[in-house]
């Protein structure tokens, strides 16, 4: 597995207004600060991640392995939905009751570090070995040149494709080495247009990372390299509200209240999931979610043409700089990215580990689908795309920003144009 990648990569997660009164010396106040600890009196360290309950079920069972291997150590497990993770995180970080060591994405690394929140891992550099990592995966936990997180594993932007939708509606599958954006639009158009009433071609997406990828394959970024304001102009923000816009016009796509009913949806619960729809842009970790027919991952449109499309952390590790056990916890950490026994439970849960020995000893043990992933994974580092910056402090209420404009554009509240000069300004304003 070839990661080749120079730079941090980020993607948003999603908005968390109490963040921002999160001070810069909040954190844990640990009664056990400077206990080290014994079999008999082992040191206790809070792991805080987010997920459904089968994460939970394997993640703590990985904490029991390590606590057998580790008696001087206990893990207080803390699991949290997704949709409730990062306030319960802010609130917890504002009262000083910040876990040991918390799952990460997206921009919160950035705004974390800023707040003096998380810990230089330089600091823990003896307990954490990355020397079996995949090129560049260790430097997608750097910021401003320290390294802050740790990836749990790596994922990227990818369509993931039925086959049986695209089959019963006599339509051929796409080449993604040729396809444009065009293509998927009339493609989307077409299946459902031969497909039972209920089925369509696609539904939009609109993820931050997403618009990363479009502004790249137009030669842009989403933001400056200073992280002060927007780096995508107001013409390639435009052209990609008028696709969302486009597809649910033509068909390819359902109406605007079917669309953000399932991008809230569980991913079983989606049209994908359910096998009513042809085309999904998607995580690629989270193909293996879809309760679908067996289903293809491919490139998305244009990316042969001019790449856009990166690796990067799909969930990372991060330990608060106030843990009163910042070496043990990193010890934990270390045990989950590089513990084989851990990485046969976990699997590509958390994406594909950037330890390649890990990676190797994980494959032959995942699903068609998984297997799948890896291979896709692999093509897109065989591009050796180079990842942008991480996303800055302020950027997580983009993803909130984008998701409102896109409803407003599709229910024809606001046009194109006017969305994307809405977007530019509000997003601007969060970053200043």
């Amino acid at each position: 597995m070839r990661f080749s990648l120079k730079k941090s990569s980020m993607a948003v997660a999603g908005a968390s207004a109490a963040l921002a009164l999160v001070l810069t010396g909040c954190g844990s106040s640990s009664p056990e600060a400077g206990k080290v600890g014994t079999v008999e009196d082992p040191v206790t360290i809070r792991f805080a991640w987010w997920g459904n309950d089968s994460r939970a079920k394997t993640t703590l069972d990985v904490i029991k392995d390590f606590e057998a291997a580790n008696p001087t150590i206990k893990v207080q497990g803390e699991n949290t939905e997704f949709s409730s993770y990062w306030d319960k995180m802010a609130t917890q970080i504002a009262g000083g009751t910040t876990p040991d060591v918390f799952a990460m994405s997206g921009a919160y690394p950035s705004e974390y570090a800023s707040r003096g929140v998380l810990l230089d891992l330089d600091k823990v550099k003896d307990q954490i070995d990355t020397s079996k990592f995949a090129d560049g995966t260790v430097d997608l936990g750097k910021i401003d040149g320290k390294q802050y997180t740790i990836t749990a594993g790596v994922n990227s932007m990818s369509m993931v494709i039925d086959p049986k939708v695209f089959e019963a509606a006599g339509v051929e599958l796409p080449d993604d080495e040729t396809w444009t954006w065009d293509d998927y639009t009339e493609i989307a158009a077409e299946i459902t247009r031969k497909s039972p009433q209920g089925t369509f071609g696609t539904t939009p997406m609109t993820n931050d990372s997403f618009l990363a990828v479009w502004a790249r394959q137009h030669g842009e970024d989403l933001y400056t390299d200073d992280g002060k304001k927007l780096g995508i102009s107001e013409d390639t923000a435009t052209e990609w509200f008028e696709m969302n816009k486009k597809l649910m016009e033509t068909g390819g796509a359902p109406s605007a209240s079917q669309t953000v009913e399932d991008n809230s949806a569980q991913p079983e619960l989606t049209l994908m999931g359910q096998g009513k729809q042809g085309m999904k842009i998607s995580w690629s970790n989270q193909m293996n979610s879809y309760s679908g027919s067996p289903l293809v991952m491919m490139k998305l449109p244009n990316e042969s043409k001019e790449p856009g499309t990166w690796l990067r952390s799909s969930m990372e590790y991060a330990i608060s700089s106030k843990s009163a056990h910042p070496k043990e916890t990193a010890l934990f950490i270390n045990y989950l990215v590089n513990n084989v026994d851990a990485a046969t439970k976990i699997k590509s849960d958390r994406g594909m580990p950037a330890n390649t020995e890990l990676k190797a000893a994980i494959t032959p043990l995942l699903k068609e689908s998984q297997q799948k992933e890896a291979e896709y994974l692999d093509r897109i580092a065989e591009l050796k795309i180079e990842p942008p910056l991480p996303f800055p402090a302020g950027s997580s209420a983009t993803m909130e920003v984008l998701n409102r404009l896109n409803s407003d554009v599709l229910f024809g509240k606001t046009s194109p144009r006017d969305a994307a000069k809405a977007m530019i300004q509000e997003v601007n304003s969060n970053l200043g």
